[in-house]
């Protein structure tokens, strides 16, 4: 892709932004498309495989495509073509082709991907213009009238004008910048456990879904090029120490260890996978994502949770945003983060709450019971389309549900 003049003047143009997940290398993209000079460091000593597949709907495609990268996101579909139901003997109690546990189908309206592969997208649209530094993360910041000196882990200390903390619902940024009660981290009683695993069953863009109990659930995920597992389970008293990975890993086959089909096999190739993750699902809730010269982005100031379906969307619509708003106010952080704020948290609210009415797993025999009959009639002929905009209808109404500025400052211009 090619560069363009920037389109303004700006001052506070030395932006650090910590974490190089989806917000991180997009915001990015855009600040430096406007003619801001972002530096990313990551505390991973390296771009980070891994992860689960995820789902970019709504405004977020926009923001794909007026970066160049749709055809590339698309290139990288999970593909997944449908969905058996299986009891414990492994028996398949259903099957649909009409949407998937994701609530994506190759044809539907969002594009699902590997984490680690949109992350290399954005990595790699962005390596020309941004510094990236591994390895490193902030300890503490010291904001001036006009400056933040940044202390880092290694030792080294820099000056940014700005810092932008796009590093997780874990934010150290958050931590250091931030008062400890200005944030409240909500949790949905539900935990989910994922990780790499062999396609020891063979399936070819498929999924299974097996409900081990009312409160838990098992998803056997093999995309193109990607199979994995993934473990969740309602428990609303859950306290859990997500820093203990063994004690994780035991937690989670004392949960799951002798509950049929072929969870046991799973449980051994989960939890001796290297990229094992464990999440007590839970979101980040602030009256204010700044703070003088700090901002935050995606999960570090408004984390959705992965119940929502709209995690990346946020990270993504959130990044943009904000770029357009700096870029805007010409630099003016005090004015472009107040808009920031004001124009996403409607968004964020309404992503928020479709996590919490979807947050819990628990399912009752009459309930599944009455799921099975659903699913077997989502696959005749005049049900399909009707079923299938459902399963992914919400995400897609939710994820159209922002406002971009008028005059589209964000659209780069064309390329000679």
């Amino acid at each position: 892709m090619g560069e363009t003049e920037p389109r303004v003047s700006v001052r506070n143009s030395r932006v650090l932004i910590v974490g190089a997940g989806i917000a991180g290398p997009t915001l990015a993209f855009w600040l430096a498309r406007h003619g801001f000079t972002p530096t990313v460091v990551e505390r991973s000593r390296q771009v980070r495989g891994g992860g689960q597949a995820i789902d970019v709907h709504g405004r977020a495609v926009d923001v794909l495509t007026k970066m160049g990268l749709l055809d590339a996101a698309r290139a990288a579909r999970t593909g997944i073509r449908g969905m058996d139901f299986v009891d414990a003997r492994g028996r398949t109690l259903a099957r649909t082709t009409a949407f998937s546990f994701t609530g994506a189908v190759a044809g539907g309206p969002g594009i699902e991907l590997m984490r680690m592969d949109l992350a290399a997208l954005l990595l790699d649209s962005t390596r020309a213009t941004t510094e990236y530094v591994y390895g490193d993360h902030p300890v503490a910041l010291e904001q001036t009238g006009t400056a933040v000196t940044v202390a880092f882990a290694s030792g080294s200390v820099r000056e940014f004008d700005l810092v932008v903390g796009a590093d997780g619902i874990r934010s150290a940024t958050r931590s250091i910048a931030f008062p400890a009660d200005s944030h409240r981290l909500h949790r949905l009683g539900r935990y989910i456990a994922i990780g790499a695993v062999p396609n020891f069953l063979g399936y070819d863009r498929w999924e299974t879904f097996y409900a081990a109990g009312p409160d838990r659930r098992v998803c056997y995920f093999a995309g193109a090029g990607s199979t994995r597992v993934m473990f969740t389970r309602t428990d609303p008293d859950l306290d859990v120490d997500q820093y203990d990975d063994e004690g994780l890993r035991a937690l989670l086959r004392s949960h799951f260890a002798g509950d049929g089909w072929q969870t046991d096999r799973l449980l051994d190739e989960v939890t001796g996978s290297p990229d094992f993750y464990f999440d007590d699902l839970r979101q980040v809730h602030m009256d204010s994502w700044h703070l003088g010269r700090v901002a935050l982005v995606g999960d570090a100031g408004y984390c959705a949770s992965p119940a929502s379906g709209l995690g990346t969307t946020l990270a993504i619509v959130g990044a943009y945003v904000l770029a357009g708003e700096l870029a805007a106010a010409h630099g003016d952080h005090h004015l472009a983060f107040a808009r920031y704020d004001r124009r996403m948290r409607p968004f964020v609210a309404d992503c928020q709450e479709r996590a919490r009415r979807g947050g819990n797993v628990y399912v009752t025999r009459p309930r599944f019971w009455l799921q099975m009959q659903q699913i077997r009639l989502s696959n005749l002929p005049p049900l399909r389309r009707v079923m299938t905009t459902l399963a992914a209808g919400s995400k897609e109404r939710i994820g159209m549900g922002i406002t971009f500025p008028d005059d589209d400052r964000n659209t780069p211009s064309p390329v000679p």
